[in-house]
């Protein structure tokens, strides 16, 4: 368990550090500029507290061509994973709630806004933004992972299901359903799929099929966007 955090929303490791980002005050809309990305190490030294400041509410974290795309309410922040200076702010026209990021290992790096129903993406090279899918059958789309076969697992908070997009088809798989708030989802390279359920306070893995409750020895109320390397899964709480 790590100190000195403030509303932890997700969590990304890479290269042997930990990134963590803070919303601040519990204000996960507002444009108040108290967030911030920590950096630790993965046993949990803190290195900087605050290795990129003056953020408003950001919340999910992606790392592609060894850089940080952060989602920040209407606006996708790329920074420098090494020094964590702020390249680009990438703003999101019509956004309003981005929430979760994730790289495709490729090209694009996909974004989710819950509020509106729609995944957006963000060129890599170019940063230019566009509105990959909106549609109301993603039930308020939070946390999102690539499998390694280049689908897109979407943890749906409002519909408490695990859905699955083919990419080039834009269609729409249920994988699972009957959860409360699905919010942070992790693919495994032996496909496993690891997810949290932020209502229930309670993370699951699903296989083949298959769901089973992940027991934590530490007491779980309200995990969030996760993350797992190593052999650990990092759950902000």
């Amino acid at each position: 368990s790590i100190g000195g955090l403030e509303t932890p929303e997700s969590v990304q490791c890479f290269n042997g550090k930990v990134f963590v980002s803070n919303i601040g005050k519990p204000a996960p809309a507002k444009k108040d500029g108290d967030g911030f990305i920590s950096l630790f190490t993965e046993d949990g030294k803190l290195i900087n507290r605050k290795f990129i400041p003056n953020l408003n509410a950001p919340k999910g974290i992606a790392i592609a061509d060894e850089k940080l795309f952060i989602a920040d309410i209407d606006t996708v922040i790329v920074a420098d994973s090494k020094s964590g200076k702020v390249l680009k702010k990438v703003r999101v026209e019509n956004a309003e709630f981005l929430n979760d990021v994730a790289f495709d290992g490729k090209k694009f790096v996909y974004i989710s806004d819950t509020q509106t129903n729609t995944i957006y993406r963000v060129d890599i090279k170019s940063l230019k933004a566009s509105v990959f899918l909106k549609s109301s059958s993603l039930e308020l789309p939070n946390g999102l992972a690539f499998l390694k076969n280049g689908k897109l697992i979407v943890a749906s908070w409002g519909g408490g299901k695990l859905l699955e997009i083919d990419i080039k088809k834009k269609t729409i798989k249920t994988l699972a359903s009957g959860f409360s708030n699905l919010d942070g989802v992790v693919a495994l390279k032996d496909g496993t799929i690891i997810f949290s359920d932020f209502s229930e306070g309670k993370i699951y893995s699903f296989k083949d099929g298959k769901i089973r409750e992940l027991k934590s020895k530490v007491s779980l109320t309200s995990p969030a966007d996760i993350d797992y390397c190593n052999d650990k899964l990092f759950v902000p709480e």
